[in-house]
């Protein structure tokens, strides 16, 4: 497997059917059109996306007194293919690409349902549990710090 950084439309389909399987295909997603958006890719043997996330500048509205704060989102996994590595590698990726633009902190809104997964990779949550205003499913907000 290998991650790269990609043009947002590399990875919107598997975005689309993995966080919002109800919307046409094709439809765009979040961050294809925003120029500071970073997205990366995982690609199998075949060349085939199979994990996926972006990040982008952002401050993290529970903690606004943090500087350089950045945002992750979109984060997917081939449903085929979920609990084999795959979204850990493409974590480290972005936090990776994220320390090297000299970011501070990484924020998410992350499903109930992935909170665990985060909080192995040194995220906290914070706040209440909440409904996400694009999917209305529940949702915790969650951050980490990458430096002291």
């Amino acid at each position: 497997m290998r991650i790269e950084v990609v043009e947002g439309r590399r990875t919107r389909e598997l975005r689309r059917a993995a966080l919002r399987p109800n919307w046409p295909t094709g439809t765009p997603m979040h961050g294809d059109d925003n120029p500071d958006a970073v997205h990366l890719a995982a690609f199998d043997a075949d060349g085939r996306v199979v994990g996926c996330c972006l990040v982008l500048p952002r401050p993290y509205p529970l903690r606004a007194e943090r500087a350089h704060a950045w945002q992750l989102r979109g984060m997917a996994t081939a449903a085929e293919l979920r609990s084999q590595g795959i979204g850990a590698a493409v974590l480290a990726a972005a936090i990776a690409e994220i320390r090297q633009r000299a970011g501070e902190l990484v924020w998410c809104d992350a499903r109930t349902g992935a909170v665990p997964f985060y909080g192995q990779h040194g995220f906290v949550a914070e706040g209440e549990e909440f409904l996400h205003a694009e999917s209305g499913i529940p949702h915790f907000r969650m951050w980490r710090a990458l430096v002291g």
